[in-house]
């Protein structure tokens, strides 16, 4: 089977599954279900939560052209493995109780009727969510960086009413 990709900003590529690519209405958060591939999960989620590789995504279709372009997501909140995950369904023909007997009894060539069953083809995948802000980390981030600046102040301040 040939699925659709996504190309991280890396290079990076991953297979994704039918339906693997779920973007919210309003494009704050998405979901891709991806094949894990020869990559473990620690690999996945190393290249996932690097802010840098996800801030663009390109989609492409099953013949590597690029059909779509996904920008701004910044955070992975989630990445997780799940095994027999349906990522496809395939044909089966079974012949019939009927064709048996036709064949057996019949040396021409006729029509043999067959059925065709459609099965489904399972795999492990890795679930990953991504979200364009997390207002948490960001808060954090400013929290931090307002620390340092009032420390930098608090040494200018010391500074000046020494000298």
């Amino acid at each position: 089977m040939k699925y659709e990709k996504i190309k991280l900003n890396n290079g990076s590529e991953y297979e994704i599954v039918p339906g693997g690519l779920r973007e919210s209405s309003d494009k704050t958060s998405l979901t891709i279900i991806a094949l894990m591939g020869d990559k473990t999960l620690a690999d996945v989620d190393s290249e996932f939560d690097t802010s840098e590789n996800v801030e663009k995504i390109i989609v492409l279709d099953s013949e590597g052209e690029s059909i779509d372009i996904k920008k701004g997501y910044r955070y992975e909140v989630g990445c997780k493995k799940q095994k027999d995950y349906v990522i496809g369904r395939e044909e089966v023909v079974i012949k019939t109780a009927d064709a048996a007997t036709t064949e057996a009894s019949e040396s021409t060539e006729t029509e043999v009727p067959v059925e065709k069953e459609y099965r489904d083809v399972t795999g492990t995948v890795v679930i990953i969510e991504l979200s364009t802000g997390d207002l948490r980390k960001e808060v954090d981030e400013l929290k931090a960086t307002l620390a340092e600046q009032s420390a930098a102040i608090d040494t200018l301040i010391l500074g000046e009413l020494e000298g």
